[in-house]
């Protein structure tokens, strides 16, 4: 009897312990453990950021807040779990509601207590006229601090409006604007010399979803008059077209020239026009005259290069050393002519009446003339080119076929570069 009294008790024991095993563990999947353990990492961080919005009233910390706070979100599948792994799981799950609404609460509330910032730099160096753009709505508050070196205009515009708010002529700028209507504004610091400078631009506005997602504002320019709002001058060119339509030539083979008729020599003159620093010409040869080729389409070539120059903010004239332009070659490049390998000719450029008449009519030869040797060329193929005008009214451009037999024809077209300041402003636009 004592024997089956022991044996029960350790019966008991033994079922009380695997009870009590059973329901002091929570046992779950591997899956959900991880799943578990992340949302637990991402309730503390957000909890830690929301007690550092007591701290510091930062913009972007309380949208980055606001951000993760709507997006989490923890939930979890039961299957595997135990009655302990479920009850964890349901408890995290509404700490995260939770820490959610205390989160969105608070980040709503202080996001009305911000100011949202524009841009903030402390020893910027400034080397040239600098603008910064913000687009605000009627009854936002526009703060700014600059710290100059030297003293330079600093200018607050009505961007959209096209007119000048305030203006000031010091080293030190501490002040505010309250909106009156809606649109771009934009801060001018016009130093015309390399200086550091402290500044602090930044609004305060009531409507939570332009905190949440400021405006970004886009640049781009754009021609305008000369005395405009803001214009200022670039130097750019004028593309005239000399000829209204190719100058086709046919010269004729040495033998062929001495025994059939025609000529071997070519001669075009160009009439500079007032103000031309250089004339651009495209020169396409063949031994066929039904030749297929993009003849006539030079200016427009040259027109829709010069288009793609201005929009892509590249300066539009700039001398060389040398007297050439890296416009001018930009231009030629991008237009060049169908080349022909077995045709070629002899071209010289000529700047004087007298000698370009002796070697047209054949009196004398290229080398007994004074042609300008920089610029002609000797056996050249279809080719685009430029010659500077250096003073002259009118230049002579001859060509001649020195072959024996065959004969070429010739496809001639120029343009005139007359330099001219064009005008551009900013205009800016909301995103």
């Amino acid at each position: 009897m004592r024997y089956f009294a022991i044996m029960l008790a350790v019966l008991v024991f033994y079922a009380c312990s695997s009870g009590q095993n059973g329901t002091s563990e929570a046992k779950m999947p591997e899956k959900a453990k991880i799943l578990y353990n992340k949302a637990e990492v991402k309730i503390r961080d957000l909890e830690e950021r929301v007690n550092r919005l007591d701290k510091e009233i930062d913009a972007k910390m309380i949208v980055a807040v606001l951000i993760d706070a709507k997006k989490l979100n923890y939930d979890f599948n039961p299957d595997g779990m135990n009655s302990l792994a479920v009850e964890k799981c349901l408890a995290l799950q509404k700490k995260a509601k939770e820490v959610q609404k205390v989160a969105i609460a608070k980040a709503e509330d202080y996001m009305m207590k911000c100011n949202v910032q524009v841009y903030k730099g402390e020893g910027v160096l400034l080397e040239k006229m600098e603008e910064y753009p913000v687009y605000l709505e009627k009854g936002d508050k526009l703060y700014y601090k600059i710290e100059l070196q030297d003293v330079v205009p600093v200018r607050l515009y009505n961007a959209d409006a096209g007119r000048t708010l305030k203006t000031y002529n010091t080293a030190f700028v501490n002040d505010s604007l309250l909106v009156a209507n809606s649109g771009i504004y934009l801060l001018e610091i016009n130093t015309k010399s390399p200086q550091y400078a402290s500044i602090d631009i930044a609004y305060h506005t009531d409507n939570k979803d332009r905190i949440y997602n400021p405006k970004a504002v886009r640049a781009e320019a754009v021609s305008c008059a000369k005395g405009g709002f803001r214009a200022y001058p670039v130097k750019g060119v004028k593309l005239e077209q000399i000829y209204d339509s190719p100058k086709k030539f046919t010269l004729r083979g040495q033998f062929k020239a001495a025994f059939s008729g025609g000529g071997d020599i070519a001669l075009v003159p160009v009439k500079v026009p007032a103000g031309a620093t250089d004339i651009l010409y495209s020169m396409r040869i063949a031994t066929s005259e039904s030749d297929k080729s993009s003849d006539g389409k030079f200016h427009d070539g040259l027109a829709n290069t010069y288009k793609k120059v201005k929009f892509l903010g590249m300066p539009l004239y700039e001398k060389t050393k040398s007297g050439g332009s890296s416009l001018l070659s930009t231009l030629l490049d991008d237009n060049r002519p169908l080349r022909e390998e077995d045709a070629y000719c002899n071209m010289y450029v000529f700047r004087s009446q007298s000698h370009a008449k002796q070697f047209q009519d054949g009196t004398k030869q290229a080398s007994e003339l004074n042609y300008d040797v920089d610029w002609s060329t000797i056996g050249t193929q279809s080719c685009n080119g430029r010659i500077p005008v250096n003073g002259a009214k009118t230049i002579y451009l001859a060509f001649q076929n020195e072959r024996v037999r065959y004969t070429n024809y010739l496809w001639v077209e120029v343009e005139a570069v007359v330099p001219q300041t064009e005008y551009y402003r900013t205009k800016y636009s909301i995103e």
